[in-house]
């Protein structure tokens, strides 16, 4: 995730860049890393990073009804149904019951709503929104 902004009421703004597999490698220290075994793995590691060349994506929620931002680390717990891997439509999940439990927000007001969800490198981002966002590549 690159930048995530509410733009006017009720408007959510969402850039995310593409990660790819970078070139470098980097040394690791007995100090940052004292296990040799998993020194050796990190050396044959390869970050994963966004680069000037990533691909970026503005995701626009004209309207929504929630949203939350988990550190990825933390993120999961329930048993989860979705479609999609990084960008997912949720039919069952945790979220979907936050807004059942934690909020007025039904089927009849303000109507059917849909759990978008998008996998970060570092985040989790999860929107409850009625409509699809609007999605731009922009960059070329």
């Amino acid at each position: 995730m690159i930048e995530i902004q509410e733009t006017y009421k009720d408007c959510l703004r969402i850039v995310i860049a593409e990660a790819g597999v970078s070139d470098v490698v980097s040394e690791i220290s007995s100090v940052e890393e004292p296990v040799e075994a998993l020194r050796e793995i990190l050396r044959e590691s390869k970050p994963i990073a966004v680069t000037d060349n990533s691909a970026r994506y503005e995701i626009v929620f004209d309207d929504y009804i929630a949203y939350a931002v988990t550190n990825e680390s933390y993120a999961g717990g329930i048993e989860e149904k979705f479609e999609g891997r990084l960008a997912r439509v949720y039919s069952k999940s945790a979220f979907l019951n936050y807004i059942g439990q934690g909020t007025f927000a039904t089927e009849d007001y303000p109507g059917p709503f849909v759990h978008y969800g998008f996998c970060c490198l570092n985040q989790i981002i999860d929107v409850v929104s009625e409509k699809p966002p609007i999605v731009k590549l922009i960059n070329a």
